[in-house]
């Protein structure tokens, strides 16, 4: 029995996928790479004629964390239950958007009314007793009406746990806004110690947040990147390596893993209490 947790490579964007001991999927996030459509991928690897997603979990409504959102509806994988936060909805249309931009959020807008139901607990793919043991526990920022401007604010924290491992999944959120979850004795204690970290806001430098990586304190960092512009990564990777327990693997050190270097990176928990790091640049 495993848990499988892939970084998908798309660009500047966030794609993870969370395949369950009992073979339920949950998506965070759906970004996808400019050439290549990742539920194009999912679908031919993944679900087939009929299948589709258990989950999709929404981090918070950017771009390039819904990228690919439309094609849900095209390739026939709509999630059987989706997560986002609705204080984020609806999206707005602003008058600088592109023709894509406006389709993409209009879908959005769509999906998120059409999932206006509670998941009720024999059906929700997150609880551990209907996903074969992993825990999925989520926090979202309190917010002023005043960050409601800016949709990283909305950004939700994600930690999915089997046996003694634990995946902190975040999204674009502001190092402030970190600062503040802080506060939260529950948050902290349930990020401590885990053994990999999703950079947030893709590893950029200016959200970098020394006091959260260090509460985190994770084995491995991930960033979930293409090659450094927009004042992104520049520096940020020694920041992360400087605060990030490191582990061997393949009889070298490493610290960070990105998706700009390393491709998919797949890590495969096991219940003996083993683990293994795979990377691919063809994977997708």
């Amino acid at each position: 029995m495993s848990l499988i947790v892939k970084f998908y490579d798309v660009e500047h964007g966030s794609c993870t996928h969370v395949i369950t001991p009992n073979g339920k999927h949950l998506l965070f996030d759906i970004g996808t790479k400019s050439s290549t459509s990742i539920c194009r991928h999912l679908k031919n690897n993944y679900f087939g004629k009929s299948g589709k997603p258990d989950m999709l979990v929404i981090t918070h409504p950017h771009i390039d964390h819904i990228a690919d959102l439309e094609n849900m509806y095209t390739y026939d994988i709509k999630p059987k239950c989706l997560w986002r936060d609705k204080r984020a909805f609806p999206l707005t249309i602003l008058t600088s958007d592109r023709q894509a931009q406006i389709s993409l959020k209009n879908c959005a807008n769509r999906m998120s009314e059409e999932y206006s139901s509670a998941i009720v607990d024999l059906d929700n793919p997150e609880a551990p007793a209907n996903n074969g043991g992993v825990g999925v526990t989520r926090f979202t920022p309190i917010l002023e009406k005043s960050d409601y401007s800016d949709v990283n604010n909305f950004s939700c924290i994600n930690v999915i746990e089997y046996g003694g491992f634990k995946v902190v999944i975040t999204g674009d959120n502001p190092s402030a806004k970190l600062i503040d979850m802080l506060q939260q004795s529950a948050f902290k204690a349930k990020i401590a110690g885990a053994t990999v970290l999703l950079a947030p806001h893709h590893g950029r430098d200016s959200d970098f947040c020394k006091e959260f990586v260090e509460a985190v304190n994770p084995s491995l960092t991930v960033f979930s990147d293409k090659p450094i512009q927009h004042e992104t990564q520049a520096y940020s990777a020694q920041k992360y390596y400087n605060v990030t327990r490191g582990v061997t693997w393949n009889g070298s050190p490493r610290r960070v893993f990105t998706t700009r270097n390393d491709g998919t990176i797949t890590f495969t928990f096991r219940d003996n209490n083993s683990w293994s790091i795979d990377i691919s640049a063809t994977e997708y």
